[in-house]
């Protein structure tokens, strides 16, 4: 294998490799969208701009804090077991 061969070949890995590592960001963030909790959220938040909502904002906070505690709590759980 020439030096030049192998400079392609690293060349050919790095460029997967940052392909790979972009997939998985792109993955996480779709992930991170779909999150029914951070949906709730972002409704809470858009909501709490307006005045008249405020207290249906509030409520829906309170239910996605609840939603992530008890998913937290479980995951806690299942590592213990």
């Amino acid at each position: 294998m020439t030096e030049l061969e192998e400079l392609r070949q690293r060349r050919e890995l790095v460029v997967l490799a940052a392909r790979l590592q972009r997939a998985t960001v792109i993955r996480r963030v779709e992930r991170l969208r779909a999150n029914p909790t951070r949906r709730v959220f972002g409704l809470a938040a858009m909501a709490a701009r307006r005045p008249a909502i405020v207290a249906l904002g509030t409520a829906a906070a309170r239910l996605a804090l609840r939603i992530w505690r008890r998913r937290a709590q479980r995951k806690r759980l299942q590592q213990l077991h």
